[in-house]
Order: structure tokens, then sequence, then C-alpha cells
């Protein structure tokens, strides 16, 4: 009886929608399997999860929309996703749900796996934080187990009586390598700047051409010496037009991002995860985001925090210069960018930067989730 028991897998269904979110994922699957060999992960998620074993039920790329008005307008492949997954749960019974960010989709379809009586963890949690606390209620109600990145999402949590455990920012795995390493000095003869437009289709389309329009303008002017696009690999090739041929020394990465950061002398970047890659690698940045107009607008009135960029919001400080919407204009980059590549001003941001290193922490982190996961598991 125990041999037939220790063989029977552990079913988990995961809804990782975006590309960080597939990543952290994986990196705690691959740690969850020194626990327990046999599972059985089927769901949302990308490449990283595919890699791991799990059954890709609807990939993130199709999943990937950005601001209140994409969202309605995806609103009935929404509805067949969640009535595609919601039949998969009923049909199969996971053991374990894990949730991972994606709060707008993933706290309506907590509700009906709540109703089947099936546990949540919430993994990379909502950052209610910054806009609409009210849901911390919701959570309390619909998940298990919350586990967080950041020392203070805990300690927000917890005052509202969450099940919470921090497990430290997935990224310091990833990164590890580089939390010992200098500053790298600007390339004062030729410097490199790297252009990073995001993960979703609407960044891309809404970003790059002026992203391109400033490395062109930098090129001419014998500023910089090239530009590199970092393209990620779930977008279709197409979404990189702008940056195709438009300049011999305008090319286009492959990636992966820790390939590519060591080489930049300064970056142009989505606000995002992203942003604390680049400041885990000391890189001087200028953060953009543009959405929506309508979008915008309602989101600056339930934001309850200064700014918007990872790294900006974990320094508790500006790190980063931030272009926001009708901000972000080739003009106003152009001028940030010249500040970055000053060899004083250069040097001050890096020192800056290297306040993103002590907030994160240690490494460990997919080993902390997994362990949480498999407690949590155990308990049941």
């Amino acid at each position: 009886m125990t041999s037939v028991m220790a063989a029977k897998p552990t079913r988990i269904f995961i809804i990782a929608a975006e590309v960080s979110s597939d990543q952290h994922a994986a990196a705690m699957i691959r740690a969850l399997k020194k626990q327990r060999p046999a599972l059985e992960i089927f769901g949302i998620g990308g490449d990283e999860l595919a890699a791991e074993g799990m059954e890709i039920l609807v990939h993130l790329r199709n999943m990937a929309f950005m601001g209140i008005i994409e969202v309605v307008k995806h609103l009935p492949h929404i509805f067949r996703v969640k009535k595609l997954l919601l039949q998969a749960i009923t049909d199969r019974r996971p053991d374990l749900v894990i949730l991972l960010d994606y709060p707008g989709f993933n706290l309506r379809i907590a509700e009906d796996i709540h109703r089947r009586g099936l546990p949540i963890i919430y993994y990379i949690s909502p950052q209610i934080w910054a806009w609409g606390q009210h849901r911390v209620h919701k959570i309390k109600k619909l998940i298990s187990r919350v586990l967080v990145l950041f020392p203070f999402e805990r300690d927000f949590y917890a005052r509202f009586g969450v099940d919470v455990r921090y497990t430290g920012h997935p990224l310091l795995d990833k990164h590890k390598s580089i939390l010992a390493v200098p500053a790298r000095p600007l390339n004062q003869n030729k410097p490199r700047l790297g252009l990073l437009p995001g993960s979703r289709h609407q960044e891309v389309s809404r970003l790059l051409p002026d992203m391109i329009s400033v490395a062109r303008q930098l090129l001419a002017s014998g500023e910089i010496g090239a530009a590199e696009v970092v393209r990620v690999p779930h977008l279709a090739d197409a979404e990189y037009e702008p940056a195709r041929n438009c300049h011999p020394q305008i090319t286009i990465s492959e990636g992966p991002i820790e390939k590519c950061l060591p080489d930049y002398d300064a970056v142009i970047v989505a606000s995002g995860t992203a942003t604390l890659e680049v400041a885990l690698y000391l890189v001087p940045m200028v953060i953009v985001y543009k959405v929506n107009g309508l979008t915008y607008r309602l989101g600056r009135l339930l934001v309850r925090i200064p700014h918007v960029g990872l790294a900006n919001i974990v320094a508790e400080s500006e790190v980063a210069r931030e272009l926001l919407q009708d901000d972000c204009t080739p003009e106003n980059l152009l001028i940030e960018v010249r500040k970055l590549l000053q060899p004083e001003n250069h040097r001050a941001v890096q020192e800056k930067l290297k306040l993103i290193r002590l907030k994160l922490g240690q490494p460990g982190a997919a080993e902390n989730a997994a362990n949480e996961v498999n407690l949590f598991l155990q308990s049941r």
C-alpha cells in the first residue's frame, strides 16, 4: 500500500500568465521536484513551465493583455479560457492550485476554485498595497496561503490576518552570479544602449518606435556606438519590425536578458520586473510606460504610491527616472538618456542602484517557495 501511495503524483494546477511568472513558477517547480519527484502540472504557462513538464492548456502569449480597455476588448476570449480552465479543474481535481500575479483574472477565477473546495496558494501576490487595497479581504477569504517577494508585502498582509510567508525574490536566484560584481564603468568612447520594450504586444507596439527614434538620434550625433533591442521569444518577429534594418548599429538580440545587460551602459526599459533586473546589474535606466489613455487616467486615480517602476518602488526612492504616458516622448527620452551618459551622473546613478541589491536580500527564493508549498501539502 505504501509504495502505491508513494507513486501517486501530486497534481498541481498553475496560472502563470506572464513571462516573469512563468520563469518564477518554473524555478519553484524545479525545486519542488527534489521533494516531490512525481508531479502532474497543468494550466496556463509558457515555455519555461513547459520545459518542466507542465501541460499547457493555454499559452501565456494568448493572455498578454495590458490595461482596462484591452481587457474589455478580449472579454469573449477571457471567458472561453476561464470556462476551459474550470472544466479541467473540475475533471481532474488538483491537490493544489497555485496562482501567480495577474490579479484581474486570478482573483475572479479564485472565487470559482474556492467554491469547488480546492486549496489555493498565491505566489507573487497582487500589488494591492499599491492600488485596490480593499481586495485584501477577498484574498483573506479565498486564498489559503500567500507567498510574497518583499518584506514590506509580508507586513502588509499580516496586518489583515492573511496567512502569509516571505520567500524572497526569485530574480536573486536567476542573477546571483552578478550580485558580487562591481558596477561596470561607462564606456565613454562608444556607449552601448539597451532597449527593453516589454513582453506584451501592447508594450512593444507603443514603446519600441520611440526607443528606436532616440537610438537613431544618439547614433547620428555619435553619443552612442550601438543600440540593441532585447526581444522576448513568445512574441512574433513582426512585433520588432520597427527595429529591423532601420540602422546598421541597431540590432535585435534574442536574449536572455542576463547575457545582454552586462554589455549596456544605459537602458530604456518598460516598467515591470525587468526594471529590477536592470537595477541588479547596476545599469542606469529610464523607465517608460504607455497604455491606452483612458486606462492610464483610471489607473492614476487608483494608484496610492508615488512610483510605477518596480525598481523605484523597492528602493522607496527614485533611483531611475520615470517617463509615463504623455511624458514618454522621444524628446524627453533623449534628454534623460543623455543625462545617463554623462560620466559623473552615470556613476551617481549606479551608486543609487546598489540599494536594490540590499533591499532584495539573499538568493534562495525558489527553494523557499518550494518548501512552503511542500509543507502546505503535507499539512492537508
